[in-house]
């Protein structure tokens, strides 16, 4: 929306005092110079492990000239592209069902397969370890069954089980994206293809298709930068067969202490990445383009005719329960062994105990990682609320240029891959002297959670009628006043969800956690260390309350979303 003409008031006339300075700043700050200071420093010189400002291309050369980077490159990229194929050919099917088929459980379908997300990552992750141990639930399942004779260590620690997890995890990227696409595929064209005699796969492949193919690339993008830029989950069931370069990069900024070579390497990765992302959305271009007002109702095949439709139909129905099957499993098994009164995790159970909940209570180093966490996530919602909520108002209101690009670079620390994010965050932070802590990690969990809370807060004030404000200020109120009592009121539920949701990414993370944390760990990493040199089944019972208050904040947040949505709309 433009400013209105001096003299004229407005909501435009509200906003001198919010610069888009502090836009540019802070796009400056925390997005555009840790990524330059990564990639200056991958030309620097090590000595003894502490950069030395003397360029060199040595860095490079060991990176592009090693053959076990070349193969960790392969094998990352190959990796991260079958378990990104494997999510998509099981993510985009179901959104297609959804969002053609579902009317009245459309939501909650939705929501089944989205609440997984937002469950802590190593929870999921280490749900596959008992899954697929030597001594876990698929060795029991298959050993009973007759079909081995014997636990196979196949299973686990291979490059297997990290595509399995990975594309387990990658999926709800995929649904979203694509069951976005999909209900906006216009109605008007699916009734003209079957009007002109198509059947259901000639109307799918030449219009369904060619309108959705590239929310699906979307999907299939975030899914493989998800993987690519993973190294916890190659650490915890990949083993030496599913080591990946993300796990080397790492060691780079850790025991091994050489920042340029790592440095180096992230670059290498970020490229090779790159080249595989232009060439995906390359081949899913499409063309034309969809007219708004022809889009978002969304479209619906045919009901079936004959009983041989009803019976296929009733058979993808089936089909259609087993991807939520296997994105609950995992979660379903950690909750049970959480009860088991087994130190082993394999079945049968042995028996009921709430032994490992009180085991919790005990142990002061989980509760002061507990503390810790909070206090990060509660200050970094805190400040990300307060200038989400400021640059939403400059977006919404002033007339910036390029003000999409502005926005989507705000937003390039939610997608880029974690391990580049930590690095790129630490090597800034070391630069301008920010000692590894609480107030680093702060500064690094802002950097993804303020976007989220922005564009909440934008989506909704984009939404409102404009007259309310111009009122207010017609009447004599000053922006102070206008904004407090008739512009927050009115974005209030979407601020409050926006924070339930950054509270609860900054709760779960782990990646850049690890590089900015320092001897305090939080409640994560603490978790993180532990599983690292030992197990203990009290490990499933802080999993499950984690799941379940994750589950419960993110309910909470989709409820007060939806109710602001629909008060936007009334």
């Amino acid at each position: 929306m433009n400013d209105p003409a001096p003299g004229t008031g407005g909501i435009g006339s509200t906003l001198r005092r919010l610069s888009p300075l502090t836009v540019y700043l802070w796009l400056a700050a925390l997005v555009i110079l840790p990524n330059i200071l990564l990639f200056g420093t991958s030309f620097l010189k090590s000595d003894g492990g502490v950069p030395v400002c003397e360029t060199t291309l040595d860095n490079y050369r060991r990176t592009l000239g090693s053959a076990t980077v070349q193969l960790l490159i392969l094998r990352t990229i190959s990796t991260a592209f079958v378990a990104a194929l494997i999510a998509a050919l099981i993510a985009y099917p179901l959104a297609f069902y959804v969002s053609r088929y579902m009317k009245r459980w459309k939501v909650a379908a939705v929501m089944l397969v989205v609440v997984p997300l937002w469950i802590s990552v190593l929870m999921r992750v280490f749900a596959w370890r008992i899954i697929l141990g030597e001594n876990g639930v698929l060795n029991s399942f298959l050993v009973s069954g007759g079909v081995l004779a014997e636990p196979s260590s196949a299973f686990l620690y291979s490059r297997f089980a990290v595509i399995v997890a990975v594309a387990y995890m990658a999926i709800p990227y995929v649904f979203v994206s694509s069951c976005t696409a999909l209900e906006r595929v216009p109605q008007s064209l699916i009734e003209a293809s079957q009007d002109s005699g198509a059947g259901v796969w000639r109307t799918f492949s030449n219009v369904v298709w060619p309108l959705s193919k590239q929310g699906l690339a979307i999907g299939f993008a975030l899914a493989f930068l998800l993987a690519v830029g993973d190294y916890i989950t190659p650490s915890m069931v990949g083993g030496l067969d599913g080591t990946m370069l993300g796990m080397v990069i790492a060691s780079q900024f850790g025991m091994a202490g050489n920042w340029p070579l790592g440095a180096a390497q992230a670059v290498v990765l970020i490229v090779a990445v790159g080249i595989v992302l232009a060439a995906i959305f390359w081949m899913a271009q499409s063309r034309g383009i969809l007219q708004s007002v022809d889009a978002g109702t969304g479209a619906e095949l045919r009901a079936p005719e004959s009983l041989r439709d009803h019976l296929v139909q009733w058979a993808i129905r089936i089909a259609v329960l087993l991807p939520y099957l296997f994105l609950y499993l995992p979660l379903i098994i950690i909750t049970v062994f959480s009860f088991n009164a087994s130190q082993i995790q394999t079945l049968p159970l042995q028996g009921f105990t709430l032994d490992w909940y009180a085991a919790l209570w005990g142990d002061q180093n989980l509760i002061d990682a507990l503390k810790r966490t909070l206090i990060v996530a509660l200050t970094t919602v805190a400040l990300s609320v307060v200038v989400g909520i400021a640059f939403a108002m400059v977006f919404a209101y002033r007339d910036l240029p390029f003000s999409r690009l502005l926005q989507s670079g705000l937003a390039i620390p939610v997608a880029i891959p974690g391990i580049v994010l930590g690095i790129s965050i630490v090597i800034a932070a070391q630069l301008v002297g920010i000692k590894p802590g609480i107030w680093r990690v702060i500064i690094g969990h802002m950097t993804f959670v303020m976007p989220v809370v922005m564009l909440i807060i934008l989506n909704r004030l984009q939404r409102l009628d404009p007259s309310y404000v111009q009122a207010s200020l017609d009447l004599g109120a000053d922006y102070g006043r206008t904004f407090r009592h008739v512009l927050f009121p009115m974005i209030r539920t979407a601020v409050l969800g926006g924070a339930l949701l950054g509270f609860t990414l900054s709760v779960d993370e782990v990646i850049v956690t690890l590089f900015l944390t320092g001897i305090e760990p939080t409640l994560p990493i603490h978790i993180w260390n532990q599983m690292r040199f030992g197990f203990t089944p009290s490990v499933n019972a802080i999993f499950t309350l984690i799941g379940a208050v994750s589950i419960a904040l993110i309910l909470i947040a989709m409820a007060v979303i939806g109710r602001d949505r629909n008060t936007a709309e009334t």
